[in-house]
């Protein structure tokens, strides 16, 4: 846990160096997606401070992959999830850390952090000990507080946060985002790590991503159920491996899958 804040505090110091910077240098990847100097830069200092203490968990990583590990500990890293927020200057980007446990018989996420250092806000998790959200407040000083999703029993009261079309497209689920703007009060574009971040600080209801991989994931499934709320794919699986994700308190969690589900 140590290690996973401070890997968390020395991101947002290498992400903000290149934020908004006149001279940033964006690639585009074989996917389509965009990669910048701050991506590759923060996920090789966490792979390298990782090594030095626990040289036996392995590492997935959104830009230099996958390496195996003999202790049975894992950490999913996504060195800036919403790159195309930061590369376009735009504050709503974070870093995303995530402690696997296997144990044998089954994986599970059992600690992890989303750091948004433009935002001066983190938020992080451990299974048992709950889920916290540190910020700084408008006079400057520092306030951590628990994390906890608001109560929502339908679809109808509900922010939904969620990420763009072409998303939806690619997934072929165009209709489920019909059928959940429909259903929702409001529908917004707070997507990434940010519109997790809104529901598990209680200021936003529901999250659904139609495309995720397992860096995407990261953290939420321990900070959404430390914090009361759960965290899916849309099967009502639990989301560690990617895929989709649902994210909402447990009241609108079975009619939130019904939308998104083709009919």
């Amino acid at each position: 846990m140590a290690l996973m804040l401070e890997i968390a505090d020395r991101a947002g110091t290498v992400a903000m160096k290149h934020f908004q910077s006149a001279n940033l240098a964006i690639d585009t990847k074989s996917d389509d997606s965009p990669v910048t100097i701050a991506d590759r830069e923060i996920e090789s200092m966490a792979r390298a401070a990782i090594r030095a203490r626990f040289a036996g968990d392995a590492l997935l990583g959104e830009e230099h992959g996958e390496e195996s590990g003999t202790s049975g500990w894992r950490w999913v890293i996504d060195p800036i999830d919403g790159t195309i927020s930061f590369a376009s200057g735009v504050p709503l980007f974070g870093t995303l850390i995530g402690i696997e446990r296997d144990d044998g018989s089954r994986s599970e996420i059992v600690a992890g952090i989303c750091a948004m250092p433009a935002l001066g806000e983190r938020l992080w998790a451990a299974k048992g000990r709950g889920a916290w959200w540190e910020r700084t407040e408008r006079d400057g000083m520092p306030h951590r507080s628990p994390a906890r999703v608001r109560r929502c029993a339908t679809l109808a009261d509900a922010l939904v946060c969620t990420t763009g079309l072409e998303y939806f497209e690619r997934a072929r689920a165009t209709d489920a985002l019909v059928r959940v703007a429909r259903m929702a009060k409001r529908v917004r574009g707070w997507s990434d790590c940010y519109g997790g971040m809104l529901v598990a600080t209680g200021r936003a209801d529901a999250w659904i991503d139609p495309v995720m991989n397992p860096w995407d994931s990261g953290p939420f499934p321990v900070i959404l159920a430390e914090a009361g709320g759960v965290f899916s794919d849309w099967r009502g699986e639990p989301d560690i491996r990617g895929g989709s994700a649902i994210a909402c308190h447990a009241d609108l969690h079975a009619e939130l899958m019904r939308a998104v589900q083709s009919s």
